[in-house]
């Protein structure tokens, strides 16, 4: 079965800098470049979900600079890099997190970004200042005025497939409640050298993968 929603947990620009002598912008840059062709190669590939993991809210007591070239490129990402290669009408963007920590340049971007895709086929979370707990208890709070069961009231679903970039086995706090059955891959490559065609070959493991969910 072909996965219709796919986590990517970009990772490892810090040591792909020191490695190539770049600064940490020219790597942020990079992999938000990156990001955009995974996500066309998941497009193609006619994944219809994708939540990607800009930042936990743990990272924001990280030094200044690498904060800084993470909001340089992701604005660069919500501003430049989707419009230019998606259709935005043809794709839903959403930002996911505690706004409140964000810089304001960031989130003006993202959510002029929101206001410019509604209702496309092709859905982008992106994660930032992003915490499991803050989630579980923001649903919590919407199954009770909503009188739902609290399943029903996450805003993102459940997840087949998550991809992070480095080989550590570690989630860091994605999704974890929706990624509870879903294959996990971790890759040797970093995602500044990633090939977008990979990608392809990620899900065609996928589909021989077993996805009995407990059962």
């Amino acid at each position: 079965m072909k996965p219709t929603h796919v986590g990517l947990i970009p990772d490892g620009m810090r040591r792909w800098a020191d490695a190539h002598n770049a600064t940490l912008a020219e790597s942020y840059l990079r992999g938000a470049q990156k990001v955009v062709a995974l996500l066309l190669a998941l497009r193609r590939n006619d994944v219809q979900t994708v939540s990607v993991y800009n930042l936990s809210r743990a990272n924001l007591a990280r030094p200044d600079a690498e904060l800084d070239a993470v909001y340089g490129a992701s604005i660069e990402f919500f501003t430049k890099l989707i419009p230019d290669h998606f259709d935005l009408d043809d794709c839903t963007v959403r930002l996911h997190g505690d706004r409140s920590l964000l810089p304001r340049e960031y989130v003006s971007a993202a959510e002029a970004l929101e206001a410019a895709t509604n209702d496309g086929a092709f859905r982008i979370n992106i994660l930032a200042a992003y915490d499991a707990v803050d989630e579980l208890r923001a649903a919590h709070a919407r199954a009770q005025r909503e009188e739902c069961d609290i399943a029903a009231a996450f805003d993102i679903p459940d997840v087949d497939l998550v991809i992070r970039t480095t080989p550590e086995p570690l989630l860091s706090g994605f999704l974890p409640l929706q990624s509870q059955y879903a294959e996990l891959v971790f890759l040797t490559t970093p995602l500044n050298d990633l090939h977008a065609d990979y990608i392809d070959e990620l899900i065609a493991k996928h589909r021989q993968f077993p996805q009995r969910r407990g059962r």
